[in-house]
């Protein structure tokens, strides 16, 4: 059945309804609910398949920027690994073919060919892209930059985690890198700052409903006096509901719990080098030396860290809020301290009152500051009263008329102020 919504319209009508007067309403059909919800989560989805095609497309550019500079690299130290292998083997034969050396000088080259070769391995191991498997035969599973390490690296630049055991070493690759991350940067952390005000909202308002429904059992709070009442139930009767702390902790260290076992049973760590690399990847500080490296869980481990990264945000969220909540409600407590009364000599004062009465009584029997005589220098004889200069803007007439009765015990409030005597006030 279609719904309509009631409108009074003061336009001429170009609908497919007919009236007689302008005054008269006009029934417009209402939205429907499916499309409702679809204009609010629409714009959320739209972000996360961007910031996916975002990603995606990046890890396409760095692997064929970089793949094709790691084959060249790789094949240039293999062979370079190999000449020395053969050199050392051939060297050795024709010393031991001549017979012409000793023992002691045969071992005395040994080491230094084997000195050399292992130089040359540990160069290629570190810079030119080789593992042990590239040294035994042409194995491509060995390959530093495929699709899927690309992904990895994207993601893990764009949140900000950045572990290093893989980067751009071509000139081009950086700087699209530079230009990469300057845009994906921010889009990303806005996308999970999104993702974690989304949790955040459902953490609330399921919290809210256990609230509401074990909060029944007990006496409302507005019928509570306002002595009995703590700041947090005050709050609640805004409608603000305050998560515990305890729970928001339990939540974090529960999901890098479960990153710390899963992580361990298909990484072969221990259960704290888990924990260990899940603390600090959801804090993004991404030391880098510890990083998975078993490829086929890459997007699994993916994904954990992006929901891990909008927990992280989930739980900063709910607790940078809680807290800035009972610092915006303390402060308007505060800013009623002004209307406190003071009891001073058996009269009741206002906290302003009691401020400008002191500074009445500093300036009438203050120590006088002496006249300073400078050679050279120019010294008022005014200017000890320099400082009081300021002082209407501390108060206003009718209050300084009321204190000094008070000084003086009169109970009439007007007074005479003399133009030749600065010191009365």
């Amino acid at each position: 059945m279609a719904h309509f919504h009631l409108l009074h319209s003061h336009m001429p009508f170009t609908g497919g309804w007919t009236e007689k007067n302008n005054n008269l309403p006009v029934l417009v059909p209402s939205m429907p609910r499916w499309k409702q919800y679809a204009r609010i989560v629409l714009p959320h989805v739209g972000l996360v398949l961007l910031s996916f095609s975002y990603i995606v497309g990046g890890a396409l550019a760095f692997y064929k920027l970089e793949k094709p500079n790691e084959d060249r690299v790789r094949a240039q130290g293999l062979r370079e690994i190999r000449l020395h292998r053969e050199r050392l083997l051939d060297e050795m034969w024709a010393h031991l073919h001549e017979g012409s050396k000793s023992d002691e000088e045969l071992n005395h080259l040994a080491e230094a060919y084997v000195d050399n070769v292992t130089r040359v391995l540990f160069d290629a191991f570190d810079t030119h892209y080789i593992n042990a498997d590239h040294i035994n035969d042409d194995d491509t599973e060995g390959d530093y930059w495929t699709f899927i390490t690309a992904l990895f690296f994207t993601t893990t630049l764009l949140t900000t985690i950045g572990y290093g055991n893989l980067v751009p070493v071509t000139w081009q690759g950086r700087m699209f890198c530079i230009v990469y991350a300057l845009f994906g940067v921010p889009l990303i952390l806005i996308t999970v700052a999104d993702i974690g005000k989304y949790l955040s909202e459902n953490i609330t308002w399921l919290y809210k409903r256990y609230h509401s429904k074990r909060g029944g059992k007990h006496e409302p709070l507005l019928n509570q006096t306002d002595d009995k009442k703590e700041p947090d139930d005050k709050m609640n009767e805004l409608g603000y509901v305050a998560i515990p702390v305890s729970l928001i902790v339990a939540i974090l260290l529960g999901y890098i719990c479960i990153g710390a076992v899963l992580l361990s049973s298909w990484e072969k760590w221990d259960f704290f080098s888990g924990f260990y690399f899940s603390f600090i990847t959801m804090t993004t500080v991404g030391f880098g030396d510890i990083v998975p490296v078993n490829k086929g869980y890459f997007l699994i481990d993916l994904c954990y860290i992006i929901i891990g990264l909008a927990i992280t945000t989930m739980c900063i969220d709910l607790v940078g809020i809680q807290y800035i909540r009972k610092i915006h409600y303390f402060g308007r407590a505060i800013k009623d301290a002004r209307f406190a009364l003071v009891n001073v000599g058996g009269r009741m004062v206002h906290v302003p009152d009691l401020m400008r009465y002191a500074s009445v009584l500093q300036q009438k029997y203050g120590k006088k500051h002496a006249e300073t005589i400078i050679k050279g220098a120019y010294a008022p004889k005014d200017i000890a009263r320099i400082r009081f200069i300021d002082y209407t803007s501390l108060a206003s007439c009718e209050s300084i008329a009321t204190m000094l009765s008070n000084l003086c015990g009169g109970g009439s409030t007007k007074y005479q102020r003399e133009d030749n005597d600065p010191e009365e006030v």
